[in-house]
């Protein structure tokens, strides 16, 4: 499963996962963006690259619409960029300047001022400035659907000079920082007479951005892109870029095992024969198994406002359905053991977040199921069993639905497992494969579901709990929800999140997050599965450079501002 950033957390650094769909070189890269090279012998060589299946595209590039071309494939920050860009395998790795080229808090972190690289120019020729950036932030303000991966926005902003925007918060945010300075910013000049950002179908010829790349050729069955020969850096090596739409995850495989895409974020079942054994140019990001970095959390999100499964709403349910899973099956049989099941309550993600562990959250969620811990929780709050076997109370039994695309085929595959799970020990559920990527996507985000495994988002363990616990991300049902999917509302738990945000210390944030832990842990917001993995396959027939375990340069999973990043260290093969 790809873990693509659906319409959600900005938070997200790994912030979208865009992150990835269940369709499932040591040289060192310079920091600044430059490209490094071109075929000497002059043929252009295409980078083609496969996100996810979709059976046709739509000629829209709104960065904004999380259903958008540019927002499926993770191709955002190839026109729109950030103003910083974040490794997120290395969390003492620098802020990597973009955009902007320095920073500073201020005002006990609640004012955060950057100062922009100059001479930098939109692709129509106009040129950058801070009224984009202070543009792109009001925006996001006044337009919460618009506002796709969650960013903290600012009370106000202000433009002193073209190259220095201040943001001012009412709160302290240094702890955002990562989700603030890696917001894709849009020209003012383009975007003002747009009346809903959200909704706005932008077609490529009409994309105007700072990025690296420019629309070449639109089909429904692909879409080409080609260098911008004014890109700041100077025009990037990788000349196109084509992204084909692949019907099925069994299609894009076949496509990548025939060596036709060279850039892509699959789970591959049996990954060593299928697709590296296939050429020598096949590579992982690792030799060894697990083979690739695990890099969030997957969770089972439970909606607590679900109109039809109001039992999801008891906290003694959502417990039950955690102790009823066999998450060591569905990392065999559906994950290839390529995601180890979640061994923490806690909600972070191992053993990346080990150091920020809360010992009381520490190996505490056992590999099997255990219905004899089932029986106790739901005979404790209430539940009996009917004629039928079936858990119920007030006359209703525990009903609810799991949806996630049938195409998506490890999830689609835990999700039949875990309804036969569940249902073994007395819950009455059903599962739902009839969505593609934007149906599930809007479903989700607009609270229209009961369950849904769903991969996290966040580069840091406070942003992964936040994606799932912030009741600020979530919006009314029918409205879009930037986070909280599943509609968690908990005092102690925001408080946790404003205690972590204005800490002043590591004590005091480590405090907080242990809080958030063990919240997590006795309130059950979701469930934590299985810890995902960052899906990377690539191939270097056509090109070199790109990020391994020994030169883990950027996280390569699929991401928009990550691909940008990645995309312009390639060097084509002469």
């Amino acid at each position: 499963m790809r873990r693509t950033a659906i319409k959600g957390l900005a938070l997200v650094a790994a912030v979208g996962l865009s992150a990835a769909a269940c369709s499932s070189s040591k040289s060192k890269a310079p920091s600044d963006g430059k490209s490094t090279g071109s075929s000497s012998s002059g043929k252009v060589r295409t980078l083609v690259v496969e996100d996810k299946p979709v059976a046709s595209f739509t000629d829209d590039f709104n960065p904004f619409d999380g259903n958008s071309f540019v927002s499926q494939e993770n191709a955002r920050s190839l026109f729109y960029e950030p103003l910083y860009q974040f490794n997120t395998l290395n969390s003492s790795q620098d802020p990597i300047p973009w955009l902007a080229s320095k920073y500073a808090w201020s005002n006990g972190n609640k004012t955060l001022t950057f100062t922009l690289k100059p001479g930098v120019k939109w692709s129509d020729g106009q040129p950058f400035t801070s009224d984009d950036v202070a543009f792109t932030f009001t925006l996001l303000k006044n337009f919460k659907a618009a506002n796709a991966d969650g960013t903290p926005v600012p009370d106000s902003v202000t433009t002193p000079d073209p190259t220095t925007v201040v943001l001012n918060f009412s709160a302290p945010q240094a702890a955002n920082f990562q989700g603030i300075a890696n917001q894709i910013i849009v020209p003012k000049h383009k975007w003002s007479a747009i009346s809903d950002p959200a909704k706005a179908v932008v077609s490529g010829a009409d994309t105007v951005g700072t990025g690296p790349y420019l629309m070449d050729k639109f089909t429904p069955q692909n879409i080409t892109l080609k260098a911008n020969p004014t890109f700041r850096d100077g025009e990037a090596a990788v000349k196109k870029i084509s992204f084909p739409a692949y019907a099925d995850n069994n299609a894009a495989t076949l496509a990548l095992a025939n060596g036709e895409i060279d850039l892509t974020g699959n789970n591959i079942n049996d990954v060593l024969n299928t697709f590296v054994a296939k050429s020598k140019d096949n590579h992982l990001f690792q030799t060894t198994a697990p083979y690739f970095p695990a890099s969030n959390t997957v969770a089972l999100l439970l909606n607590q406002q679900s109109k039809n499964a109001p039992a999801l709403a008891d906290v003694a349910v959502r417990k039950a359905i955690s102790a009823a899973l066999d998450r060591k099956s569905l990392a065999t049989q559906c994950e290839t053991d390529y995601e180890l099941p979640a061994s923490s309550s806690g909600g972070l993600t191992l053993p990346i977040d080990q150091k920020s562990l809360a010992p009381a959250q520490t190996n505490d969620l056992k590999p099997g199921p255990d219905p004899d811990a089932v029986n106790t929780i739901l005979s404790g709050a209430g539940y009996t069993k009917n004629g039928s076997g079936k858990w119920t109370k007030n006359g209703a039994t525990i009903k609810f639905t799991i949806i996630d695309p049938n195409s998506f085929t490890d999830y689609w595959c835990d999700a039949e497992a875990m309804v036969k799970q569940l249902n073994s020990v007395g819950f009455d559920v059903k599962d739902n494969g009839a969505f593609d990527y934007n149906s599930w996507n809007t479903a989700i985000t607009t609270g229209n579901y009961d369950a849904a495994l769903h991969w996290g988002q966040g580069g840091t363990p406070f942003q992964r709990l936040q994606f799932i616990m912030d009741s600020s991300l979530a919006s009314d049902l029918g409205q879009t929800s930037a986070g909280d999917f599943g509609h968690y509302k908990s005092p102690a738990a925001d408080a946790a999140i404003a205690a972590f945000n204005g800490a002043t210390s590591d004590a005091d944030q480590a405090t907080a997050l242990n809080t958030l832990q063990g919240l997590f842990s006795s309130d059950v917001p979701a469930v934590p599965v299985l810890y995902g993995a960052a899906w990377y396959e690539f191939s270097t027939a056509n090109f070199t450079g790109w990020p391994t375990s020994d030169n883990p340069f950027i996280n390569p999973s699929p991401r928009s501002q990550d691909y940008e990043y990645l995309i312009l260290k390639l060097t084509p093969k002469p």
